[in-house]
């Protein structure tokens, strides 16, 4: 069935000023929920959607980052854990590395050298003995020296850490902060002695 246009303005145009407007009404109710219905409220379903969406992938980017974060972490744990050596239990640490320092800088660029034994959680049987070094005013020539020396002395060992920062105003100098650490048996404690329990004597009634 074909509407003619010509029509429908005919039957308008016949309508009482308040039939025209309630039918205006009408038409522009349909029209609103129509719109409504077919573009407003997917549009707002998508925006929510895409909402959700975005909040998920922001998750899902700090969770990778925490992992990115923790995976680090126990790469340099690591690589520090690579470099502690396992020595003689009669081996003294700070001993030997006064020796090597002193060799390769003058007493006067020593700030500290600083030992501490710690115990290893991830193997209760060691503890680790480590010595932090402090060093002032020290060229590049006697940095590589004084690497050179604990790496490849006597007794060779290796930096766990190392920190080189250049001197305010004096570029040609820096000051080091660095550690060596090794790895020794842990002290079993000592076993107490067995005690004997004192004879009970019996009396005559």
């Amino acid at each position: 069935m074909n509407l003619d246009p010509r029509q429908l303005t005919a039957y308008f145009d016949r309508l009482a000023p308040r039939e025209r407007l309630l039918l205006g009404l009408a038409v522009l109710s349909v029209v609103l929920i129509g719109g409504y219905t077919f573009l407003w409220d997917p549009l707002q379903s998508g925006a929510a959607l895409l909402s959700r969406k975005i909040t998920t992938r922001e998750k899902d980017l700090t969770e990778m980052q925490r992992q990115h974060d923790h995976y680090l972490d126990l790469l340099r744990q690591l690589e520090a854990n690579q470099w502690v050596f396992e020595v003689d239990p009669s081996f003294n640490l700070l001993g030997y590395l006064q020796n090597v320092v002193s060799q390769a800088v003058t007493r006067e660029k020593i700030t500290s050298l600083n030992p501490t034994t710690r115990p290893r959680a991830e193997a209760p049987e060691f503890v680790e003995e480590l010595v932090e070094i402090k060093l002032t005013q020290l060229t590049l020539p006697q940095i590589v020296d004084l690497m050179y020396r604990v790496e490849k002395g006597d007794h060779p060992l290796r930096f766990s850490r190392v920190s080189i920062k250049k001197r305010f105003n004096d570029p040609h100098n820096f000051d080091v902060n660095a550690a060596v650490s090794v790895l020794k048996p842990a002290e079993k404690p000592a076993e107490k002695p067995a005690t004997d329990k004192p004879a009970e004597h019996g009396g005559a009634a």
